[in-house]
């Protein structure tokens, strides 16, 4: 049984110490004391307690590459090749430079390296030491130390930091497990806090021993450190070069006496929830604080003339297609015998819940190169979680250096929103309460405009940054004790300004949230993407069918609004703009493959029965499947899709929309055979 799989870690970042203003000598002295994230066991499975959201609870940014040194002094056994620990460390610092501009500098090993820990900026020697520590029941914990702030770019570089790594030897099952927990902290020693989003390398309520940065983590580095080497067109969709590639098949024959009933016992291999009941869906009422479990079924038979006796390796694959962990295990029993395999586990029922999407199993023969067993299991669950605040950038030029900043902000779950600003050569006490103030910070309701003037010291390039915080308390209340887990998401929006502004060329925007935009003007596309988001699924719709009488499993969803979103209702005045968007979300098989959505229309007034075309315009519709065509064409399935159904006004009437998706290859639509209704008087 793997001790490191059934072992979870909470980690926990402290706040970042406030920066007390301090008379001495006539001159104010800004003190920048920074803490380290670190990690607590607590019962078998993660709480967090800590604010540590979204960016983190202060903002800071290394800005050249970050160095490390790695102190080999009490490795466990497992660890004692220094080489093979520094390799390790490159294929952690590498996930994160594939996804951003970051750089790291893995600089070799140091038994003697200096532990500067808690020493003041001018006395970091520049070298993040990575080292093993008594951690207690933590994998292991890490964060950058900051120098004093510089006034050129708005905030406390950071210079310095230090990565701990759990010296017990019971923690460490394998070496490969080093590289998901470095992923993670890495992450942390970046700049990064935990994300409010369970499909995150950086989720920590549970720790999900994720290994590649998804959607939120390359979001977020990119808005710290720049765009990636990856050239990622879409940072949602699984990435071809992490996919994980099982070996070939074995022969009939390798895999007679394997993973099948005997006369040891009635199973084959199949997968449990905390027990010995087979399950091939796992669900939100499945039992928490448990563990998923592989059972490998019967081992041999009565029949077999020859022992079995193979080195395996089991590797467990995400719904991205993503190696999760690595097991080995010695599968063996003797001829003529039947014996049951037992069962190893995969990872906590709670922690399973926050991955929702098909799983696999591979069981592969070390020896041999193939592959003795594929196994595919479901996890059906909803991940819901406190969204982040989103904003549409207007950046517009007032002279040569000083430019207007326009921020559209909303957000969806309506929480009340903390704008701040990192503004150059920005460093005060604004409240008056002796602590400095390294940011502007505006307060605003989602829906509302927020803008400020800024002016730089001269013709150059310049970047500066905005975080967006919410009021909402961590993981929105998903268990008992998240309420203690502080303020909510925050997003990172970077702006370069190339001055004087002549064109819009001249601004780059990059944000840690999907849909953002930037302009000089015109800024309707990023606004529309976030109205979209924030209705689509107002209302979960109902009666699920298909085109050929087949059962779906897709979910629909719709909503409707006349304000942007701030709100929704199905009932409007004929002098109302009005909003529709639909949602799809595709049976869990066909998320990833090619796929049309249909929007159908009808309406008691003399528009009657039509669909919505690619070129977002309603034609009339006969009602035929064989005439129907697509209002839009995906290339890859998404697990939830969003989109448009309708923006603008109409006449008094009322208003049935059904929503659809097949896939492009074939097969039947699936749609909502009972309407969302909209009413305008």
């Amino acid at each position: 049984m793997s001790k490191y799989l059934e072992s979870f870690y909470l980690e926990i970042i402290d706040k970042l110490t406030a920066l007390k203003l301090v008379g001495f000598g006539g001159l104010l002295v800004a003190f920048t004391p920074f803490s380290h994230a670190y990690n607590e066991q607590d019962s078998d499975y993660l709480m967090a307690v800590d604010p540590a959201l979204g960016i983190g609870s202060g903002f800071g940014r290394w800005d050249g590459s970050i160095n490390l040194v790695y102190d080999p002094d009490g490795a466990p056994d497992l660890f004692s090749n220094q080489n093979d620990v520094l390799s390790l460390l490159e294929e952690a610092t590498q996930e994160w430079e594939q996804v951003s501009g970051i750089q790291f500098n893995v600089t070799g090993s140091d038994s003697n390296a200096v532990d500067d820990d808690g020493l003041g900026p001018d006395s970091k020697d520049g070298l993040v030491r990575v080292h093993w520590a008594n951690t207690g029941g933590a994998a292991g914990r890490a964060g950058p130390d900051g120098d004093f702030f510089d006034t050129d770019i708005g905030y406390f570089p950071y210079i310095d930091g230090s990565v701990e790594l759990n010296e017990n030897p019971s923690i460490w099952d394998s070496q490969s497990e080093l590289v998901q927990v470095m992923v993670h902290e890495l992450g942390h020693l970046m700049g990064l806090g935990h994300s409010d989003n369970p499909d995150s390398v950086m989720y920590a309520n549970p720790y999900n021993h994720l290994r590649h940065p998804r959607a939120d983590d390359i979001l977020a580095a990119r808005a710290m450190y720049g765009l990636d080497s990856m050239s990622i067109s879409d940072v949602t969709q699984p990435q071809s070069q992490w996919l994980y590639e099982p070996l070939p098949n074995a022969s009939t024959s390798a895999t007679e006496f394997l993973f099948e009933p005997n006369q040891a016992t009635d199973q084959g291999a199949f997968v449990s929830v905390g027990s010995d009941t087979p399950v091939t869906v796992i669900t939100d009422s499945q039992q928490d604080g448990v563990f998923v479990r592989f059972n490998l079924g019967g081992i041999g038979n009565f029949n077999a003339n020859a022992d079995i006796n193979v080195d395996t390796t089991i590797a467990f694959v995400d719904p991205f297609g993503y190696l999760y962990a690595l097991t080995d295990r010695e599968i063996s029993c003797d001829d003529g015998f039947a014996c049951d395999g037992g069962w190893v586990s995969v990872t906590s029922s709670h922690v399973i819940k926050t991955i929702p999407g098909e799983w696999k199993i591979y069981v592969e023969d070390d020896n041999a190169g193939t592959t003795l067993l594929e196994l595919p299991f479901t996890v059906n669950t909803q991940t819901d979680f406190n969204q982040p605040p989103v904003a549409d950038v207007t950046v517009t030029g007032i002279s040569s250096t000083t430019v207007n900043i326009a921020l559209d902000v909303s957000d969806s779950d309506s929480n009340t929103i903390n704008v701040v600003w990192h503004p150059l050569d920005f460093l005060e006490d604004l409240d008056g309460d002796g602590f400095i103030d390294a940011g502007i910070t505006d307060t605003t309701q989602s829906g509302n405009t927020v803008s400020r003037e800024f002016s730089f010291p001269r013709v150059d390039t310049h970047t500066f940054y905005i975080e967006l915080k919410d009021t909402e308390a961590r993981y929105d209340g998903s268990n008992a004790d998240s309420s203690s887990a502080g303020d909510g998401f925050q997003t990172l929006i970077s702006i370069t300004v190339n001055l004087p502004l002549a064109s819009d060329n001249d601004v780059t925007v990059i944000t840690s949230f999907l849909n953002g935009s930037s302009s000089e003007g015109d800024s309707d596309s990023g606004s529309m993407d976030q109205v979209v988001d924030a209705i689509a699924r107002t209302s979960t719709l109902e009666v699920i069918t298909t085109s050929d009488g087949s059962s779906s499993s897709a979910g629909f969803g719709a909503g409707a609004s006349s304000d942007s979103g701030s709100s929704t209702a199905t009932d409007f005045s004929g002098s109302d703009s009005i909003t529709i968007a639909g949602s799809v979300t595709p049976q869990l098989a066909d998320v990833g493959d090619a796929g049309e959505i249909f929007v159908v229309l009808f309406t008691n007034t003399d528009i009657g029965l039509s669909t919505l075309d690619v070129d977002g315009n309603f034609q009339t519709w006969s009602g035929s499947l064989k005439t129907i065509e697509p209002a839009y064409e995906i290339s890859s399935l998404s697990s939830v899709e969003n989109f448009a159904v309708f923006d603008g006004s109409v006449q008094s009437g009322l208003y049935r929309v059904f929503l659809g998706y097949r896939l492009t290859a074939g097969g039947p639509i699936h749609f909502n055979a009972k309407a969302f209704r909209v009413t305008v008087d």
